[in-house]
């Protein structure tokens, strides 16, 4: 086995001395790093997105917090949006009064919320409020589940419906609406049947339609098509809890909130997209490659996206739904793991390798080489990377993220 590994890397070495990518320090909050390469690879896109293969690497989110603040600092970006309720987050930045922190428990995904890195990056948003450069938070999944969402979206969507379409809002049982959403929101299927769900998947469609076509000059979050995006993550919840639909279908609703954002809460701002490998990538939804967020943003937007994928050679991950940590295991062929070893790179350092490095490598690896997919534990062959994304950073070690209560918060 040694052997291979050798052969491995003299065969990496050899790409690396054709072909230049960055070794960045992650000590001291990324004060120090060197994201100029980075800068340059994405180009004039004007929208990034940054993955992750689990929902649970301290790592991850450190090194995705640095490459926000460079964006927001150097790179001409001005708003952020997370893997988290559309409504919930819309509901955090529209009370600046009060600090995205303090807001977060509940509201934005536990994952995130409770994260040092993230919460680090929180307090630089809230810092930059006032700026003439402000960093505007949205969220992009319209699963909505959290406090706010619970205390105030259906009475939101009511207000509205009868401020925006009075005469279809006038022939809406309200009460049955509004009981049969609270389970929704509470994904509590058993307190809904039959009736009530036909009932309330006809009324949310009729509402949608209505609230696309209304005329009105409310614009952004105070408009009648904000109502409709919020609708239809919600209806498609409820389909999805009836078994009506597929689950990854939720990312369709991700994508049209994106546009949505881009064309009014966020139209002529360049944007960063947080979010999970899975929604991200541009190869589709595991394992049937199904539409996702990342696919629909590609087709759509074509080069003004560029994908950044985000993995670690070694070390551990936090599983968000067991709640267990989870070593990350390397094949001998390991992409990941080869590059780390041919830098020697310490645990507080990453590469960035850009799109010409990849295909360099490509041109030089053996076919066996693989990437790291989902969760760490399916594999991408090394020559189908361009399915995915656009260019890379490789952690050389990530511990897992801490131990956190379980809540539906954005998911």
């Amino acid at each position: 086995m040694k052997w291979l590994v050798t052969l491995l890397l003299s065969v990496y070495a050899a790409a690396l001395s054709a072909t230049t990518i960055e070794k960045i320090n992650l000590d001291n909050h990324c004060e120090q790093a060197n994201f100029a390469r980075f800068g340059e690879a994405i180009g004039d896109a004007r929208i990034v997105m940054l993955d992750e293969l689990t929902h649970g690497e301290q790592q991850n989110f450190a090194l995705k917090t640095c490459l926000v603040r460079y964006l927001h600092q150097h790179q001409g970006f001005d708003a952020l949006i997370l893997e988290s309720g559309l409504f919930d987050v819309a509901q955090i930045w529209q009370q600046p009064g009060q600090a995205i922190t303090a807001q977060a428990p509940g509201n934005i995904f536990y994952m995130y919320a409770a994260s040092a890195p993230v919460q680090a990056l929180m307090r630089y948003i809230d810092a930059q409020r006032d700026s003439e450069r402000p960093l505007q938070l949205a969220g992009f999944d319209g699963r909505l589940s959290g406090e706010y969402s619970k205390a105030q979206v259906s009475e939101f969507i009511i207000q509205q419906s009868q401020r925006f379409i009075p005469s279809v809002a006038k022939e809406v049982d309200w009460a049955a609406f509004k009981r049969t959403n609270a389970a929704v929101l509470k994904r509590q299927p058993q307190q809904i049947n039959a009736k009530q769900q036909q009932a309330y998947v006809a009324t949310s469609y009729r509402l949608q339609h209505a609230l696309k076509t209304a005329v009105s000059d409310q614009q952004g979050y105070q408009g009648p098509k904000y109502v409709a995006r919020l609708l239809h993550g919600l209806v498609l919840v409820a389909q999805s809890m009836a078994g009506q639909r597929r689950h990854d279908e939720h990312d369709l609703a991700m994508a049209d909130n994106v546009k949505w954002l881009l064309s009014s809460e966020l139209a002529d701002k360049k944007v960063i997209i947080w979010g999970h490998y899975i929604h991200l990538n541009y190869g589709g939804f595991i394992e049937h490659h199904y539409a996702n967020l990342g696919t629909v943003l590609k087709q759509h937007f074509g080069d003004s996206v560029h994908s950044v994928h985000i993995s670690a050679a070694s070390g551990e991950y936090r599983d968000y739904v067991t709640m267990a940590s989870k070593k990350i295991m390397a094949q001998p062929q390991q992409f990941e793991r080869l590059v780390a070893q041919q830098h020697e790179l310490q645990t507080h350092q990453a590469l960035f390798i850009d799109r010409a490095a990849m295909q360099r490598f490509v041109q030089n690896a053996p076919s066996t080489s693989v990437l790291f997919g989902h969760q760490y534990r399916y594999g991408i062959a090394l020559a189908q990377w361009q399915q995915y994304w656009d260019s890379l950073f490789v952690l050389a070690h990530t511990k897992a993220s801490k131990e956190q209560p379980k809540t539906y918060a954005g998911q």
